[in-house]
Parts: C-alpha cells; sequence; structure tokens
C-alpha cells in the first residue's frame, strides 16, 4: 500500500464559467473529524448501521486471525454532521472498502431512511461551507498497489429540490506520486504560455533524460528520465512556485491547463474519464508570462 508522503499545502487553480477561481487543496492523508461532526450515541450510531443493512459489508464479516474489522472499527468510521442543513443529521463514512484502498460515502438523512449520493475512494482533504450546507468536497486520491500518479478532485455541491445533494465533479489534477514538490509557493500563481514543440515537463527540477521509470518501455530499453511528457508549442498554464538549480536554471513548477494534456510517458489522456490538469516541472528558458 502507498502512504499519502504530502503534509504541504499546495495551490491549484479550477475554473468555474465566468472566470477564473483559485483554490486550496491541503493534502493531507486523516482529515479532522473532530471540527465538524457531532457527537452521537452507540445507539443512534447503531441505528443507522441497522438502517444501511446492504452497506459496508467488509466491517460485518465474521472476526478472524485474518479479519479483524467488526462493527466497533466501523462505528469509528462514521461521522455524522448536517451536510444539507435541515437539522438531521446525515453520514460519511472514512474507512475500509474491502480492497486495497480507503473509500468516502456520503449517506443523506431523509427523515424516514438513509439515501446514499456520493462514493470515492481514497480521503477527504477538504470540506467547504456555504449557508450552512457542504459547498464543495475535495477528495485526495493517492492511488493503490503500483499506481504512481496522485489525483485532487473537487466536487461541486447542487442541491435538488427536496435538499438533497448531488456532488458534481469541476476539478482534477494530476501528478506523480514521488515527484519533487516546491518548498514555497509563489503568493499569486502566474499564468505563461510554452514557445517550443514537444517541451519537456519533468517530475523533478533537474535535466535527467536517461533514467528508467516504472512507464518507460524496458523491453526496448526506451527510458526517458524524468520526463512525464510532451507539451505543444502554445501549451498554456499557472506557475505555482519557482526553483534555482545549481547551474543558475530557474524551473517552475506548473499546472498545464487542460485542453494542452502533456504526450508520452506517464500519463494516457485516453484513461482520464475527466479532463485533467497535469502538474509538474518545466524549464522557464522557452516559456513566457502573459
Amino acid at each position: 500500500m502507498r502512504i499519502n508522503p504530502w503534509p504541504l499545502l499546495l495551490i491549484f487553480l479550477g475554473y468555474s464559467p465566468a472566470k477564473a477561481q483559485e483554490l486550496t487543496f491541503p493534502i493531507r492523508k486523516d482529515f479532522a473529524w473532530g471540527s465538524v461532526e457531532k457527537q452521537v450515541s452507540k445507539a443512534e450510531i447503531d441505528e443507522f448501521i441497522k438502517e444501511t443493512p446492504d452497506e459496508f459489508g467488509y466491517y460485518r464479516q465474521e472476526v478472524t486471525n485474518y479479519h479483524s474489522y467488526n462493527l466497533d472499527s466501523l462505528r469509528l468510521c462514521l461521522h455524522f454532521l448536517d451536510i444539507n442543513g435541515d437539522n438531521l443529521l446525515d453520514v460519511i463514512f472514512d474507512g475500509q472498502s474491502g480492497g486495497e484502498p480507503r473509500e468516502i460515502e456520503i449517506f443523506i438523512n431523509k427523515g424516514d431512511g438513509y439515501k446514499k449520493v456520493f462514493s470515492d475512494m481514497q480521503a477527504i482533504s477538504k470540506l467547504e461551507w456555504r449557508d450552512n450546507r457542504l459547498s464543495k468536497l475535495y477528495i485526495f486520491d493517492w492511488g493503490c498497489c503500483d499506481d504512481y500518479v496522485d489525483y485532487g478532485k473537487i466536487y461541486q455541491t447542487v442541491f435538488d429540490k427536496t435538499n438533497v445533494p448531488d456532488l458534481v465533479q469541476i476539478h482534477q489534477e494530476a501528478s506523480i506520486h514521488f515527484g519533487e514538490k516546491p518548498d514555497t509557493l509563489l503568493e499569486k500563481p502566474t499564468r505563461f504560455v510554452v514557445l517550443n514543440n514537444n517541451y519537456n515537463i519533468r517530475f523533478a527540477p533537474i535535466i535527467d533524460d536517461t533514467s528508467g521509470q516504472i512507464w518507460d518501455d524496458e523491453r526496448n530499453r526506451q527510458f526517458h528520465g524524468n520526463i512525464i511528457g510532451k507539451l505543444s508549442k502554445g501549451a498554456k498554464g499557472h506557475a505555482l512556485g519557482k526553483k534555482t538549480d545549481s547551474s543558475g536554471r530557474e524551473w517552475w513548477y506548473v499546472e498545464i491547463d487542460e485542453e494542452y494534456f502533456p504526450v508520452g510517458f506517464a500519463f494516457t489522456k485516453e484513461n482520464e474519464k475527466y479532463p485533467t490538469k497535469v502538474i509538474g516541472w518545466i524549464s522557464s528558458r522557452f516559456v513566457t508570462e502573459f
């Protein structure tokens, strides 16, 4: 299992139809549930478990030497809070999926029962609120097994006439799990455009064109060092941070606009089910701000 190593606060950009909007994406493994959840009795928790008999099968199995999860474990994974401002306590499950990844599920209390309205993998990074209702949900997915890509996703909450939320994805970004992160970030992200075709984007601020990576074709000895893709001339994005190496070369830590998805090696656009902004390092020599 890969464990999230990011305690770092990163700033990424998402877009509304009207204008660019700055979004804060804190990457953390453990969400601070104590800041939002309400304390409820064991009886109330058990009533929810009783009313959702088709859920949480992993925790309902018999405890063995190989399976230690039980209903006591499940109770610790259930968080009660009012998501839609109706003074009824809804539930967020943050626990084991039964497979490699963790799972996040949201259940809305309709008064006469619970309705599951959301499910995704790994962990919540942040909850945003507006008018006492959930406004945005931030998910950080660090993958599992041999995955090498980290995903940050943002969901916008849309409420129907009955006050039941639908969580609509509005943002997705991807970066290499073991890639280098900047020590500091720019106070304000800078827009830029790439001037050369086939411009390298890398996972670290150093020139390495020869080492092998998990995405390389070892059979044909096609190694590309720390290059994660090639950017086309005219590709645009935001610089989030900067670093100067020992040779004096300045590197930019960037987020590439989704329409300029890098060609090649670490990422495959066809595998992305949602428009994705790739994050990595580029040299500042053949880019210009605008």
